[in-house]
């Protein structure tokens, strides 16, 4: 059983370039981030199956697409 992460911008090139990830379901996004070595405090939002959260504790199903965008500076 696994879920599909799918990092956007310089998020890809820490999974040296990979369009998609596969992790296994049953774990938190948190702990998906940290399995695919992205730490989680430069992801600021999760779109998990089409839905947008900030909550890096929700638990990854079986089946699921979860695309993972950058926090964006500036100024």
């Amino acid at each position: 059983m696994t879920a599909t992460l799918r990092p956007i911008g310089h998020l890809k090139s820490m999974v040296n370039d990979q369009a998609e990830v596969t992790v296994p379901s049953g774990i938190s996004v948190r702990e998906a981030l940290a399995l695919i070595k992205v730490p989680s405090e430069l992801v600021a939002l999760v779109v998990i199956n089409g839905v947008h959260t900030t909550d890096k504790d929700t638990i990854l199903n079986d089946g699921d697409i979860v695309k993972l965008m950058a926090v964006i500076g500036g100024g």
